[in-house]
C-alpha cells in the first residue's frame, strides 16, 4: 500500500478511534444522566408516601377513632394500595407505587418476587436505605424499581405488637402481621418506574448528538487529510522520484527545495547531502570492487549463515567451478574431510568472538582434487560495530608446501624405510636433551641392531634385505607412543627416542627397559616377505639415558647407547644392555628435599625475587618474579635445587599458588601507592591444569585488588600436548580478564607452530641457551633470527632472557624490538631490595 493510502487508512482509523470513544463517553454520560432523573423522581414519590404515611398516621392516631373493619381503610399503610390503583385515571406516566410486605393483611399489599428479594436484601443489609433493580414483568413490561424499607417504629405495635394487645377488631379481623418488634421490616416502599419513555427520550437525546458528532468528524478527518496530502505527501513523492532515479543508476538525480526551511525541506537537503556522497562512495567502491575482482588470491564474502555472497575470479579459476554454481551456496561444498575438526572448532571459535582467523585448510576442488590453503578469514563489522558479513582471503599453497615438504624429506628422512635419519635424531635428540636439562627430567636413547642380518642378505639377496628393513620400521613404530622419534640410522641399525620418561633415573629407566622388552616380544613373530617364507630374527638393543650431566649432548647420548649395544652384541645378541651410573645417592637426596621442601612451604622459608626487564633503550617494562628458597641450615638456595623436585610432585602447585599470591599482592600494593608494576610469573603446567584453576585466579585478583593487565603468565610449549582444545579455552578464559601469556623457553619444545598460532599469547620468551651463544654459534643466531621473525608476523612482543653482555643486545637490537632480561641489566634481588631501588630510580627521575 502506498504511503498516501496508509495516511488516509491510519487517519480513518485515528478519527474513528477518537468517535469510538467520544460517543462511547456521551453515551455513558447521557444514561447517566437520565437514569440519575428518574432516580430523582422516584424518590420524589418515596418521599411524598413517607410524608403522607407519616402524616396521616399520626393524624389518625390522634382523632381517637377506634381501629374497626371501617376505619382501617384510612391508615396510610392499607389506603396506598387503593390510591397507587387509582392513580391510573388521574396519570399516564405508568409510574406504580405501593408499601408491600411479605406478611400483609390487605391482599393488593401482597409483595411480589422482585419485592421479597429486596425484602430479603433489606434484611441482609439494615443499614441501607434504598435499592434500584431493572425489573421485567411477565407481560415483558420493563421498570426500573425503586424500593425502600420500613421498619417497625413504636406506633405501629398498636396493631402490630401482640395479638392480645391489639384492638378487638383486629384481633377478630386477622390472624397475621402480629408479634412484630420495634426495628423489624414491616415492608417496603415499593416504586416501579416504566422504562419505556426513559429510553424513548434516550434515542431522541442520543440520535441529534450522534448525527451531530458524526458531521463534525467526517469534516474534521477529510480537512486533515487534504492538509497532509498538500504539505507532505506530495512532497514526500517528489523525495521518492528522486530515490527511484538513484536506484536505477542516476547519481546525479537530486530534489528541488522549496523557498522553506520546514522538516521535509531539511529532509530533501540531507537527501541531496546523501546522493552527493553516494555519488563519490560508488566511484571509491569501483576502484575497490576491480581490486577484490583482479586480486591474485581468492576471496570470498558470506552471510552470517555463511551463505556465499560474493567471489572473485582467482576463486574460480582454483575451484573448477562457476560463479552461478557457488552463490548462495555454504563454503563447506570445498570441504576435503582431510581438515583436522580442531581447525574448525578455532576457526569458529575465532570468528564468533569478532577476531580474525589465519590458518591452513585442505580443500577440494570441482574436479575431486584436494590443495592446501592458506586462509586469513575475519569478521567484517557495520558502522554500528555489529558483524555483518565474513571475509575468506585465501592464497593456494599446495605446490609450495609440496615443495617444502619434499626438500625436508629428503633432507631429514631415509630414502629407503622413509623413516627420519640420522641428522634428524640428532636434532631432535639435541633439542630433547636441552628441554630435558631445564626440566629436569630423564629422556631415552635406544639403539637396536638385528642380530645376524648379514645371513639373511647372502642368502636372498639385498632386495630381500630392504625389505625386511622396510617391515621392521613399520613394526617399531607400531610399538611406540605417539611423539616418540624411529630412526633408520644406516644398514640394520634404528634408534628410538622415547621423551620425559619422568624425573627419576629410576622409573625412567624402568620405563625405557618396558619399551626394550615389547620390541624384543615383537620380534617374536615371524617376518612374511616376499621369496622367503618365515624371517624369525632377533635384535640387540642398547640403551641410555640422558641428560648425563649439563654438558650433554646428541653425539655424547649416541655413543654412549653405541656402547651399550655393544655390550649387548658382545653377550650373545637378543638382549638389551644398559648405560647407566648408580642412582642411590642422588634418589635419597631428592627424597629429603621434597620432605623438606613441603615443610618450607608451609613454614614460610621462601622468599620472592625480581629481575628486571627492559627495553632497548634500558627503559624497565617490568620484572619476572621467582623463588628462592631460605634453608635454615643450608641457607639461600636456587631454584635449580628444588623446582625439578616439586615438579615431580603435586609441590608444585603449592609452590606456584604461593608465587602468584606474592606476585599479586605486591602489584596490587605498588599501584595503591602510584607505582603501578608489570610482573611475569612462571606457571607449571600442572598448575594450571588444576579443577578450578581459572576460579582461583580470579578470586585472588578480587582478594588482592592486583590489576590483571600488570599480570604475564609464563607458560611453556608443552603445557598444549595433552589437551590442546581445553588449554586454550582455559587460556581465552584467563585472557578475558585482562591477563597476558608467555612461552617460555621458545625454541627448545616441540611442539608444532600449529598450536602457537591457537594460543592467545601476547609474547615469546627466547631461551637464554639461545641468546648467549647467539654472538658466537651460527646456528644458535640463525634460530634466534628465525624466533623474532615468527614473533614479528605473529604480531608478538618478545623477551629475550640471560642477556650477560653489550655484544648480545646490540645482536638483539639490530634485529627486532627485543625486551631484555638477564644479568647484563640486574640478578634476581628480593622483592622488597629490588622495589627500594626502582622507587628511588623513579624518584631521580
Amino acid at each position: 500500500m502506498s504511503l498516501k493510502g496508509r495516511i488516509w487508512l491510519w487517519l480513518g482509523a485515528l478519527m474513528t478511534l477518537i468517535l469510538a470513544l467520544d460517543l462511547a463517553i456521551s453515551h455513558r454520560q447521557l444514561s447517566a444522566e437520565l437514569r440519575a432523573e428518574t432516580e430523582n423522581d422516584a424518590r420524589a414519590v418515596y418521599g411524598f408516601m413517607m410524608a403522607t404515611r407519616r402524616i396521616y398516621q399520626q393524624q389518625f392516631i390522634d382523632s381517637g377513632l377506634p381501629i374497626n373493619s371501617r376505619t382501617i381503610g384510612l391508615l396510610p399503610a392499607h389506603s396506598f394500595s387503593r390510591i397507587a390503583k387509582d392513580f391510573a385515571n388521574w396519570n399516564d406516566s405508568g409510574v406504580i407505587f405501593n408499601n408491600v410486605s411479605d406478611r400483609p393483611r390487605n391482599p393488593n399489599n401482597q409483595a411480589d418476587a422482585d419485592e421479597l428479594a429486596a425484602m430479603s436484601w433489606f434484611r441482609a443489609n439494615p443499614q441501607e436505605k434504598e435499592r434500584l433493580d431493572n425489573i421485567e414483568t411477565r407481560e415483558r413490561r420493563r421498570y426500573l424499581l425503586y424500593t425502600a424499607p420500613i421498619w417497625i417504629e413504636p406506633f405501629c405495635l398498636k396493631c402490630h405488637g401482640s395479638e392480645e394487645d391489639a384492638p378487638a377488631s383486629i384481633r377478630e379481623g386477622y390472624a397475621s402481621a402480629f408479634d412484630y418488634k420495634v426495628g423489624d421490616l414491616r415492608g417496603l416502599v415499593s416504586i416501579k418506574i416504566p422504562k419505556e419513555k426513559f429510553e424513548k427520550r434516550f434515542r431522541e437525546i442520543w440520535g441529534g448528538q450522534l448525527l451531530k458528532s458524526l458531521a463534525g468528524y467526517l469534516i474534521l478527518f477529510f480537512a486533515i487529510g487534504l492538509l497532509i496530502e498538500r504539505l507532505v505527501t506530495r512532497r514526500l513523492a517528489r523525495l521518492r522520484a528522486g530515490a527511484e532515479r538513484i536506484a536505477a543508476g542516476d547519481y546525479g538525480a537530486r530534489v528541488a527545495r522549496k523557498n522553506s526551511n520546514d522538516e521535509i525541506c531539511q529532509l530533501a537537503g540531507a537527501f541531496n547531502r546523501m546522493a552527493e556522497s553516494i555519488q563519490e562512495h560508488e566511484r571509491t567502491l569501483g576502484k575497490y570492487s576491480l581490486a577484490l575482482a583482479q586480486s591474485p588470491e581468492s576471496i570470498v564474502i558470506t552471510d552470517l549463515d555463511g551463505r556465499i555472497e560474493y567471489v572473485n575470479d582467482c576463486f574460480l579459476r582454483n575451484t573448477g567451478y562457476a560463479r552461478e554454481e557457488v552463490l548462495g551456496q555454504n563454503p563447506r561444498i570445498l570441504k576435503s574431510g582431510s581438515t583436522p575438526p580442531a581447525t574448525y572448532v578455532a576457526l569458529w571459535a575465532a570468528i564468533c568472538a569478532g577476531h580474525p582467523w589465519r590458518g591452513e585448510l585442505v580443500n577440494r576442488r570441482k574436479d575431486g582434487s584436494e590443495y592446501v590453503e592458506e586462509a586469513t578469514i575475519a569478521p567484517v563489522r557495520g558502522p554500528d560495530g555489529g558483524i555483518t558479513h565474513y571475509l575468506a582471503v585465501k592464497q593456494d599453497v599446495t605446490e609450495k608446501k609440496r615443495a617444502a615438504a619434499e626438500i625436508e624429506r629428503l633432507a631429514y628422512h631415509d630414502a629407503l624405510t622413509g623413516l627420519p635419519n640420522r641428522t634428524l635424531l640428532l636434532d631432535r635428540l639435541a633439542l630433547a636433551l636441552a628441554v630435558a636439562q631445564r626440566r629436569d627430567h630423564f629422556d631415552a636413547l635406544i639403539l637396536l641392531n638385528l642380530d645376524r642380518f648379514k645371513n639373511l642378505n647372502d642368502a636372498h639377496g639385498h632386495s630381500t634385505g630392504d625389505l625386511l628393513l622396510i617391515a621392521l620400521g613399520g613394526r617399531l613404530a607400531g610399538l611406540l607412543r605417539e611423539g616418540d622419534t624411529l630412526a633408520h640410522l644406516a644398514g640394520d641399525e634404528f634408534a628410538i627416542l622415547l621423551q620425559d620418561l619422568g624425573n627419576h633415573r629410576e622409573s625412567a629407566s624402568r620405563r625405557a627397559l618396558t619399551v626394550a622388552e615389547k620390541i624384543h616380544a615383537g620380534m617374536r613373530v615371524p617376518f612374511r616377505l616376499e621369496n622367503v617364507e618365515e624371517a624369525a630374527l632377533t635384535v640387540s638393543i642398547g640403551i641410555t639415558l640422558g641428560p648425563e650431566g649439563q654438558d650433554d649432548n646428541a653425539e655424547e647420548a649416541l655413543r654412549r647407547a653405541d656402547t651399550a649395544l655393544h655390550r649387548a652384541k658382545a653377550s650373545g645378541g637378543n638382549q638389551s644392555a644398559f648405560f647407566e651410573s648408580d642412582m642411590g645417592i642422588s634418589a635419597r637426596q631428592r627424597y629429603a628435599v621434597e620432605r623438606e621442601l613441603r615443610r618450607a612451604i608451609a613454614g614460610g622459608e621462601l622468599l620472592l625475587y625480581l629481575q628486571p626487564q627492559v627495553d632497548a633503550h634500558q627503559n624497565l617494562c617490568g620484572a619476572e618474579a621467582l623463588v628462592r628458597w631460605q634453608h635454615p641450615e643450608r641457607g639461600l638456595l636456587p631454584p635449580g635445587t628444588f623446582i625439578g623436585i616439586a615438579e615431580e610432585s603435586d609441590l608444585i602447585v603449592d609452590l606456584g599458588a604461593w608465587v602468584l599470591s606474592e606476585a599479586c599482592r605486591l602489584m596490587a600494593r605498588e599501584t595503591m601507592a602510584g607505582h603501578p608494576l608489570r610482573l611475569s610469573v612462571n606457571l607449571s603446567p600442572r598448575q594450571f591444569r588444576q579443577p578450578g584453576f581459572v576460579q582461583w585466579i580470579r578470586d585472588l585478583l578480587a582478594a588482592t585488588g592486583a590489576d590483571p593487565t600488570h599480570l604475564t603468565l609464563e607458560v611453556t610449549e608443552g603445557l598444549v600436548i595433552d589437551d590442546i582444545d581445553a588449554v586454550v579455552a582455559r587460556m581465552h578464559e584467563l585472557r578475558a580478564l585482562g591477563i597476558h601469556f608467555s612461552v617460555d623457553d621458545f625454541g627448545t619444545g616441540y611442539s608444532s607452530l600449529s598450536y602457537l598460532k591457537r594460543m592467545p599469547i601476547h609474547e615469546l620468551k627466547i631461551d637464554k641457551s639461545f641468546v648467549q651463544d647467539s654472538t658466537i654459534d651460527p646456528n644458535d643466531a640463525a634460530l634466534v633470527e628465525t624466533i623474532l621473525s615468527v614473533a614479528r608476523h605473529m604480531h608478538l612482543q618478545v623477551v629475550a632472557e640471560g642477556v650477560e653482555t653489550e655484544e648480545q643486545a646490540e645482536f638483539l637490537n639490530a634485529r627486532s624490538r627485543v625486551i631484555h632480561q638477564g644479568y647484563l641489566y640486574g640478578k634476581p634481588e628480593p622483592a622488597e631490595t629490588w622495589i627500594a631501588r626502582w622507587r628511588r630510580e623513579r624518584e631521580r627521575l
